[in-house]
């Protein structure tokens, strides 16, 4: 031990001062031995920086939503601890290579279900990282729980990201989740199932872009900028054929709130720069009665029912599937206001405030308008898009006056003039025909909406 360049107790105390407790002094003497051994095979000194943050938590500070909260502590985990953790993470997902783009890292369900699989074995075992003793369990657990305990961890060793441990080959995102950090793993992944199923994908082959497996955790600087058109959010929806939102039942829909959301929403579907056609939006939403899916269009077997003849038919079978669909968590996106939205880092909601009014590159980082057109424009077109998305089962419910739809069309379409027609509506007339099934008869309401320009 002697000829190592630090004193055990110097060491020890380094440790202590760092929060990497429960570290006794044999273990030191092993970690500190294996240094030594190391020092003497490559001639060379091992920094004191490289043993310590051995110990260190994986939290760091991240972009977006995808921050720790506020209040976080640093992990504690022992050196016998961290060693296991670690080789049971190199076994459960070995590193298969680089993928350069980051927009081009698609995770699948099959993969997300290894993610969740692992996550119900060993979260018993995990901390919550805001008070560094919570036991952690799989019903409430989520990505703000799941980042240092698995992500992070898993991918220190590389600097990767996550979807690199399951593929080393470019996998091109089909669809692009936007989605809040804090809600439940298990929830997230019931619904990209659910989606699966719906749209009839290949689980194996059908990839989703979701950040906080897709971005490199520990380098986040390299896949983030300052303008939201250059970061790997915007990229891989540019790559993608839809986006999927996902509402959580705990706000409920807390992306309505959360910038990051309304913005990835707002470039989805008013983005008028984007070459490829505009992106689907499927709305799925997870609550105790069960997972729920709105499609943009009719599914594969719909559009087939309607392509042999039977329009109607495929509407009824569209009305019925969507008819069980929480409509009261849209109500938050009937009423979004993208100047209202918070982000975990205010630059962000600074940036992207600024982004949406139309700002120059060096004048992102200034305080941003209280009001702008492009606000109020932005906030129109989505709360008309989503009143259509609802607008069958609000009906079929009777709840269509209670959450204002009406109210919602009518200021969008008065708007139209102003802010150019929506692409996802008629100009002239938009008819939808909702068909209820009432004992053992079909009735058929039918609701039209005229738009005289």
């Amino acid at each position: 031990m002697s000829a190592l360049p630090w004193k055990l107790l110097e060491v020890v105390k380094l440790l202590d001062d760092r929060a990497a407790a429960d570290l006794r002094r044999q273990e030191a003497e092993v970690l500190l031995s294996r240094a030594a051994a190391d020092l003497r095979r490559q001639e060379a000194e091992v920094p004191l920086s490289r043993i310590c943050r051995c110990f260190r938590g994986f939290i760091a500070d991240s972009p977006s939503d995808s921050q720790v909260p506020s209040g976080s502590q640093e992990l504690k985990c022992s050196v016998a601890d961290l060693e296991r953790r670690t080789a049971l993470l190199r076994e459960a997902f070995p590193f298969q290579g680089y993928i350069q783009k980051t927009e081009e890292r698609g995770i699948s369900y099959e993969q997300l279900v290894r993610v969740k699989i692992f996550a119900e074995a060993h979260c018993h075992s995990w901390q919550d990282a805001r008070d560094g003793k919570t036991k952690l369990q799989i019903a409430t657990l989520n990505l703000y729980n799941l980042s240092p305990w698995l992500i992070k961890p898993a991918t220190n060793d590389r600097n990767c990201a996550l979807v690199e441990l399951f593929s080393g080959i470019p996998c091109p995102p089909h669809w692009f989740c936007s989605h809040w950090w804090g809600e439940p793993i298990r929830d997230f992944v019931a619904c990209i199932g659910h989606h699966c199923t719906v749209r009839q994908l290949c689980c194996r082959s059908t990839f989703y872009w979701v950040c906080a497996y897709a971005n490199r955790q520990h380098s986040l600087n390299a896949e983030i900028s300052s303008d939201p058109k250059q970061t790997s959010f915007y990229k891989s929806m540019c790559l993608a054929d839809g986006l999927l939102l996902i509402l959580d039942n705990i706000g409920p829909a807390t992306p309505f709130t959360r910038v990051w959301c309304a913005y990835e929403l707002f470039m989805a579907l008013i983005d008028t720069t984007r070459e490829k056609p505009p992106l689907l939006l499927d709305t799925v939403a997870h609550t105790d009665a069960g997972t729920q899916l709105l499609t943009d269009g009719f599914t594969a077997t719909e559009a087939e029912v309607r392509d042999a003849g039977f329009p109607e038919d495929a509407d009824r079978f569209k009305s019925l599937r969507e008819l069980c669909f929480p409509i009261d968590v849209m109500k938050a996106g009937l009423s979004l206001r993208l100047q209202d939205a918070q982000a975990s880092q205010p630059e962000d909601r600074r940036h992207i405030l600024n982004s949406v009014a139309d700002k120059n590159q060096n004048e992102l980082d200034e305080e941003p308008a209280s009001e702008h057109i492009n606000y109020t424009r932005v906030n129109t077109q989505l709360a008309s898009k989503f009143a259509l998305a609802c607008l069958r089962p609000a009906l079929l419910r009777c709840s269509a006056r209670r959450l204002g739809i009406a109210k919602v069309l009518r200021l969008g379409f008065a708007k139209s003039d102003s802010y150019g027609c929506f692409s996802f509506v008629s100009t002239t007339v938009t008819t939808t025909r909702v068909f209820i099934n009432s004992y053992s008869t079909t009735k058929t309401a039918t609701v039209t909406m005229s738009h005289n320009k």
